[in-house]
Formats: structure tokens, C-alpha cells, sequence
């Protein structure tokens, strides 16, 4: 029987190790093109690169903007995250903890959101943000960014907090704590390992977005790096190949590195937010 099980997990194993290789080569790849000259990315996509040159990731950030790019990112993410984490907390511990009229018919309306395919509702947004005037501005960006995580978001931490006891809150009441005082003292400080999950989810998608802000932003200096690197990309005859892959690289590494150090914190929330009591 114990023969059996190691015979198991070793399958397992090695399977799950197949998967992580077919899973990380495309990562793989395309940062060691960055590495390499145009003449050795034009003599064979397949052979490893002969020294680790940062050349194409100076032309990069140089000629191809990519550091404004870079910083429009940044900027446009993190309002997203700040506007995220606030509204679907709030939102979240209403939903969980409150008790209010047709609160299961708001939720599940929140939730329709999810069913709406997001190519329908590019065109009524776009002339939106134009009624407005808000085009080119960071509201036009981090909005919209918002109403596509909500419903995602909104599920992930009205269960998680479906698991708080409720006697927790009550206790709060009786010291006398108000509503805000709640949220900040007791419901955030449990709540973080899913609000750092929420982060993550929320920030990869904000940070990898293209086809809004392709639509939505006109200004090139208002640029984001997804956008930005499709404009390196034609630009390949003046630039080259590499930069163009130096540029996905740095990209795609930001949040790698960021779900490396958060993946025992996003396990955690979402198997806390599978049990409740």
C-alpha cells in the first residue's frame, strides 16, 4: 500500500513538473530573445544566448519609451488597486455582515456583470468617457478597470468574510465601536489575506489590459506598456526584434515576482474563504 502511494505521488509529481515546464518556457524564451544581438535572434530563435547583454533593454526604455510606458502603468495600476480594494471591501462587508432590503437581488445584479461579454460594452463606454470629457485622463482608465473586477472581487471576499463569526462584529458593537472602526481595526486585519489576493488579481489585470486603453487613450504619451510595446512592435525595423522582447520581459517579470512573494498569502485566502464558522 505504501509502495503504491510513493508510485502515486511520484506520477504526480512528475506530472505537475511537466506542466510547470510547459507552463514557464514561454516566459523562459522570450527573456533569453532579450538577451541576445539581432544577428544571433535572426540566425535561430532556438539557440541560447552567448553572453546576458542589457543592450536591447537600454534601446527599450530609451527609443522605445518604454520607461513612460512603464510609469503610465504604474500609475494607472495602482489607482486601480486603490479603488478596488476600497469599494469591493466596503461592498463586500455590506454583503456579508450588514442586513438591508433586496440585498440578495443587488448581489446577484452586481454579479450579471460577469455575463455581459466585454466587447459589447467597449463602444457605450468609449462614448461615455467622450459625454464626459474625461478622455486621456486617469478616471477613463481606472473606472472601467474597476467594473470589470468588481463582480470577481466581490465574490472572493463576501465569502471569505461569510467567515468571520458574526459574535466577532457584535463584540465590537458592545465596546462600542462604530461602523468605520469595525472595518479598520477588526475586518481589514482579517481580511488581508484576501484583499492581497485581491491585489494580485486585481493588479495583473489592470497591469496586462490593452484593449481599453488602446480605445480609451489617445494621447501616446498617456501610453500604457501593453499598448506601448504593440507600437514597439511595429517598429521592429527600426528597433529590432530584441527590445521588442526586452520589453515583454519586464512586463511580464513585474508580477511574477510579485506572485512569488504573495503565493502563500493567496493559498491561504483562498482556502479560508472555502470554510465557514
Amino acid at each position: 500500500m505504501a509502495k503504491r502511494k510513493k508510485i502515486t505521488n511520484a506520477i504526480i509529481f512528475v506530472v505537475l513538473l511537466c506542466y510547470a515546464c510547459l507552463s514557464l518556457y514561454p516566459l523562459i524564451w522570450v527573456i533569453l530573445q532579450s538577451f541576445k544581438t539581432e544577428t544571433q535572434f535572426l540566425q535561430s530563435i532556438w539557440s541560447l544566448p552567448t553572453s546576458l547583454r542589457l543592450d536591447n533593454y537600454l534601446v527599450a526604455f530609451d527609443k522605445g519609451n518604454l520607461s513612460v510606458y512603464f510609469l503610465n502603468t504604474v500609475r494607472n495600476t495602482a489607482a486601480t488597486l486603490i479603488v478596488d480594494l476600497v469599494f469591493i471591501t466596503l461592498a463586500g462587508f455590506a454583503f456579508a455582515k450588514m442586513k438591508m432590503k433586496f440585498k440578495t437581488f443587488f448581489f446577484y445584479f452586481i454579479l450579471v456583470n460577469l455575463l455581459i461579454p466585454t466587447p459589447i460594452i467597449l463602444l457605450p463606454m468609449y462614448l461615455l468617457i467622450l459625454d464626459l470629457g474625461i478622455q486621456n485622463t486617469l478616471a477613463a482608465i481606472v473606472f472601467p478597470y474597476f467594473q470589470g473586477f468588481a463582480p470577481l472581487g466581490l465574490i472572493l471576499i463576501t465569502n471569505y468574510l461569510n467567515s468571520v463569526p458574526n459574535e466577532l462584529i457584535e463584540s465590537a458593537r458592545i465596546d462600542g465601536c462604530n461602523l468605520f472602526q469595525i472595518l479598520y481595526k477588526i475586518v481589514v486585519p482579517i481580511a488581508m489575506p484576501i484583499l492581497s489576493t485581491l491585489a494580485v488579481l486585481g493588479g495583473m489585470s489592470a497591469w496586462n489590459e490593452f484593449m481599453w486603453a488602446l480605445i480609451s487613450i489617445s494621447d501616446i504619451s498617456q501610453y500604457t506598456l501593453s499598448v506601448g510595446i504593440s507600437i514597439m512592435r511595429d517598429k521592429t525595423s527600426i528597433l529590432g526584434y530584441t527590445p521588442v522582447f526586452a520589453a515583454l520581459s519586464v512586463s511580464a517579470i513585474v508580477f511574477v515576482v510579485i506572485y512569488l512573494f504573495a503565493q502563500k498569502t493567496f493559498v491561504k485566502s483562498i482556502t479560508a474563504g472555502a470554510v465557514k464558522g
